[in-house]
């Protein structure tokens, strides 16, 4: 990646962690407002979400910026795997705000009350929904040009805001006709919604913690560039995983034995450019294995 590529990723990721930062900011504050006002547990609901969302968000500011200093000598590979811890902790903060709200829906269910002000909080609502969807947007543009972990992960979260919050509207119109037990009835549905995202972000973050594999079409696209090299006679012994934005492919292929050591080099190059050609982002060792002319095989994965 060049030093251009390398900035306006930099900026990117800046823009996208300070905006998220300031989206949730501004909605705990219009939500503290709304629920103060209507009483309603299901405005507590996204109240809540909405403070554990800053809070991820300033995690995930910090985890950004770390991730993005370069590798030294105690950091080989880089700190890219600082996005992956902060996916972590956001995966503990949220799953421990949906079982506050668990207890709270519970209690509105055992002792409904009539809600107040439901005007103004669906108000808030329609406010919330168009905030989320504009970060979502420059969200998900980031995550295209960068394949932050981070900010994908923040995404994930904001994504469910907003089925989170046409519920609430739902529930703030309906409850404003005398059925006040749906506001608790929609804030535990939030609460285990909130708790299911929680364990998707924490299982994808350890994932990553734990270097599984890149997805299975990464191994074709590698078969694929092997098979255009003619005096590559296959590869093996495939090893791939992912750390914040960079992908490690590693990976063995059989030359033929008569080649000379620049002509074996080159053809290991000729491979590495072309992976990366489709992953800008990857570093890419190739191990060269000599071995016994035979018909052009394009893929020999499996010894």
């Amino acid at each position: 990646m060049n030093a251009d590529s390398e900035r306006q990723q930099r900026r990117l990721l800046t823009l996208a962690a300070s905006a998220s930062v300031a989206t949730a900011l501004v909605l705990i504050a219009v939500k503290t407002v709304a629920w103060m006002m209507t009483g309603s547990v299901s405005l507590l609901a996204s109240l809540v979400d909405s403070v554990m969302d800053s809070l991820a968000s300033l995690m995930n500011f910090a985890a950004i910026h770390y991730s993005l200093v370069p590798a030294d000598d105690e950091h080989r590979f880089g700190h890219g795997k600082a996005e992956a811890l902060a996916g972590l902790g956001q995966a503990v903060l949220i799953g421990g705000s949906a079982l506050f709200l668990l207890k709270e829906a519970v209690l509105k269910l055992i002792e409904p009350a009539p809600l107040e002000a439901t005007a103004l909080g669906v108000g808030v609502m329609v406010f919330s929904i168009l905030l989320t969807a504009l970060l979502l947007l420059l969200q998900r543009y980031v995550v295209r040009r960068t394949g932050s972990t981070a900010i994908d992960a923040d995404a994930l979260h904001y994504l469910s805001d907003l089925a989170v919050n046409l519920g609430i509207i739902f529930t703030l119109i309906v409850a404003g006709y005398g059925f006040e037990e749906v506001d608790g009835v929609v804030g535990l549905a939030i609460a285990l919604y909130i708790l299911r995202s929680a364990w998707k972000i924490g299982w994808d973050s350890t994932q990553l913690l734990l270097d599984h594999e890149l997805p299975g079409e990464v191994r074709d696209v590698i078969s694929a560039v092997v098979a255009e090299q003619e005096d590559a006679l296959g590869f093996h012994d495939l090893r791939t995983r992912q750390s914040g934005r960079t992908q490690f492919i590693q990976l063995h292929v059989d030359m033929n034995e008569t080649l000379s050591l620049r002509d074996a080099h080159d053809l290991g190059e000729r491979i590495r450019a072309g992976i990366v050609e489709h992953y800008p982002a990857a570093e890419v060792i190739i191990h060269h294995d000599p071995v016994a002319e035979r018909p052009h095989v394009p893929i020999d994965d499996h010894h």
